[in-house]
């Protein structure tokens, strides 16, 4: 076996691993994530996600995703400028991989700001048994204008929030395709109850990046294809640690926060590594020539 089939292999098995972890996570949670579980963290139920210090003003955990994930997005893309244009077609995919995903994740963190505010003025209800649908149901038979807003503002945002992270995932798809599935994507998300709203974006995601990535011609399946798909598997083992060890373990880190950091932290250290291999193997052509 050639170092480029065994590289194609591992990055086949680290997706293939990812997908089936992400599909029991979402099985599960689908089917068993209610009050009163004996499988699932009670505080994790409640919010949805593994929330720490929610009576703390702008220190609540979804305040402090936004805060890193800023800080992190900023530094990944320092480091992608520096180190972008290697004349090498696989550093090619890296550098596309990289900024979008970085761009989509500050999207994300955003978002997490954005719930964040909702602790802070009280409009924050928890994880609900209703889903965006009904909630926009609700709005609708209002007739103040602030409700019609109301509905543009969440479309719009849940819409755009898709866009990001697709684009993220899928950098070689057009935007006119990303937008379409974003809308349909969303739709369907819409009908899914709260408490399950990170299980269907974490499926949603992990599904498109694996699969883009498995679909490759094995030619293209180099190093980079290995790291990206190497550092996925981590992302898809911590929610699991927070649906089950909220209270006792993860609420000690900052709850969901160790989610949202390990992404741009494990994908930057793909690109580096990356990067690394690629000049390293440049450096030696250049000494044998």
């Amino acid at each position: 076996m050639t170092k480029q089939h065994h590289l194609a292999s591992v990055g086949n098995a680290c997706h293939a691993l990812s997908t089936l972890s992400v599909a029991a996570y979402t099985a599960a949670t689908f089917l068993y994530a209610k009050p009163g579980s004996d499988f699932f963290d009670e505080d994790w139920v409640q919010h949805g996600f593994c929330v720490v210090g929610k009576d703390v003003p702008y220190m609540n955990s979804h305040d402090l995703c936004l805060y890193f994930d800023v800080v992190l997005v900023a530094a990944g893309l320092l480091i992608y400028r520096v180190l972008r244009g290697m004349p090498v077609p696989d550093m090619k995919v890296a550098d596309e991989l990289l900024l979008f995903n970085l761009l989509g994740h500050l999207g994300h963190g955003i978002l997490h700001g954005y719930i964040g505010s909702m602790f802070r003025n009280g409009s924050y209800k928890g994880a609900e048994e209703i889903t965006e649908m009904e909630k926009l149901m609700v709005l609708s038979s209002e007739e103040e204008d602030s409700a019609k807003l109301q509905i543009v503002t969440r479309v719009m945002i849940g819409i755009l929030f898709w866009v990001g992270l697709l684009k993220g995932v899928v950098p070689k798809v057009s935007m006119g395709v990303v937008s379409v599935l974003a809308v349909l994507i969303y739709i369907v998300g819409t009908c899914v109850r709260d408490v399950l709203g990170f299980a269907y974006v974490n499926a949603v995601i992990t599904v498109a990046f694996s699969y883009s990535q498995l679909a490759m011609p094995r030619e293209a399946k180099q190093y980079v294809y290995a790291a990206f798909a190497a550092v996925a598997m981590p992302i898809t083992i911590i929610p699991w640690i927070e649906c089950t060890m909220c209270t006792e373990f993860l609420s000690k880190f900052g709850g969901h926060l160790v989610f949202d950091v390990s992404i741009p932290v494990l994908l930057t250290a793909a690109y580096c590594l990356s990067w690394r291999h690629h000049s390293a193997h440049l450096e030696t052509k250049g000494k044998r020539a």
